[in-house]
């Protein structure tokens, strides 16, 4: 199936002297060691090559958190104590077609070692996306507790150069489709489990939410009291909040959104999730319900009447039955066993599913593709930014 999701990533760069312990819990396998041959210079060099090569002149650039959840799914957090905590997104790494996706970065200080954290959507291919380029001095591999239900295969790095330490930890979660890579720089990290630290940034708010699984019901909408028209919404909307009018079946509808963020290439604010506002047949303005994507790379679009949105496992398109029922005309998604395999549902409010049995279950992800390709070939919604 066409992976469809924004990975993750986490990195950085470590200072100190002397190894006495590897990073990761007891696995019970050998730990690899070996002389480390590459200097800091050689090094760092390296890195900046790199990064001028991919030209990444300021590519990055500031965001929140709030907005780093619109990006991402399953994303860490920063540990209890953290300081100089901040938030940036590289969006000159995404690919149009939505793998990979923009990188998110968080970094912070916590007990005077500095960290970075990245997630990327990768789709179905493991990715180091640490950007750290040394012969490891020590490898080692182990186990998460907390992510992936305490079962997250992880790798461990150490590089030990003449005034340097570098902790590096990577893994993927095969059933979201995501990359990560947490890495922490220090003059001294003698003694250090950068284990530990990767279990503290599990978030089990946005870990418990599946991309198939969003939280619809937890979204609060604005409060529409004294509202009679689309005009008096948009005229309580605050500063960044966006709007656009579109029609869904053959329904006049407002949608409003708590963020957008920028297509400069296509010269639109586009957004993921919104508010679906509507008049009845007897032209009383009511709420008809709440949509949202899973990330920058599936944007609410519109095409022949339907409302698309997406996520790396799944898409779904709505519309109105009638002039009040707001519906999905049609959705698709996979879920993952523990082993990786897939299993295909489909699902209509309106109509049967050629060849889905009583639980939804499809033969193979031809639907998930199909609603897919109409989504792409559909027209970006335009939202209009509250200055």
């Amino acid at each position: 199936m066409k992976s469809r999701y924004v990975a993750c990533l986490v990195a950085g760069v470590m200072t100190a002297s002397v190894l006495n312990v590897a990073c990761g819990a007891d696995t019970g396998s050998d730990l690899v060691t070996e002389e480390s041959s590459v200097s800091v210079e050689e090094s760092t060099s390296t890195i900046a090559a790199t990064a001028e090569e991919v030209g990444l002149a300021n590519p990055w650039r500031d965001i929140t958190e709030e907005e780093a959840h619109g990006v991402v799914a399953r994303l860490f957090k920063a540990p209890e104590g953290a300081t100089n905590v901040q938030w940036s997104i590289l969006d000159s790494v995404a690919d149009p077609s939505g793998f990979p996706g923009p990188l998110v970065q968080l970094t912070f200080t916590l007990d005077e070692v500095a960290f970075t954290a990245r997630e990327q959507a990768t789709g179905d291919s493991e990715a180091d996306l640490s950007g750290l380029y040394y012969e490891w001095t020590a490898t080692d591999e182990g186990v998460l507790a907390n992510w992936a239900g305490g079962e997250m295969p992880a790798k461990f790095y150490r590089y030990i150069g003449e005034n340097e330490y570098i902790d590096l930890c990577t893994f993927y979660d095969v059933e979201y489709g995501a990359a990560y890579s947490i890495s922490a720089d220090s003059a001294d990290l003698d003694g250090f489990d950068l284990q530990a630290v990767v279990e503290q940034m599990y978030d089990p708010v946005t870990n418990s939410i599946g991309d198939e699984e969003v939280e619809e019901n937890a979204h609060v909408p604005m409060d529409i009291t004294g509202c009679d028209t689309f005009t008096n919404i948009v005229d309580k909307l605050n500063k960044d909040q966006g709007y656009a009018n579109v029609t869904i079946g053959d329904v006049d509808v407002l949608l409003v959104t708590e963020y957008t963020f920028e297509d400069t290439e296509a010269g639109k604010s586009e957004a993921i999730d919104a508010d679906v506002y509507y008049y009845t047949k007897d032209g009383k303005l009511e709420y008809a319900g709440y949509v949202t994507s899973g990330g920058t790379a599936y944007p609410l679009s519109v095409k022949e009447g339907k409302l698309y949105v997406g996520g790396n496992h799944y898409f779904k398109k709505y519309t109105f039955v009638g002039e009040s029922i707001f519906v999905i005309d049609e959705e698709a998604w996979v879920e993952y066993d523990e082993d990786g395999n897939g299993t295909y549902y489909a699902h209509s409010d309106v109509a049967s599913i050629d060849g889905a049995d009583e639980n939804g279950q499809v033969a193979d992800d031809s639907i998930m593709n199909e609603i897919y390709d109409e989504m792409v070939s559909g027209e970006v919604v335009d939202f209009q930014v509250v200055k």
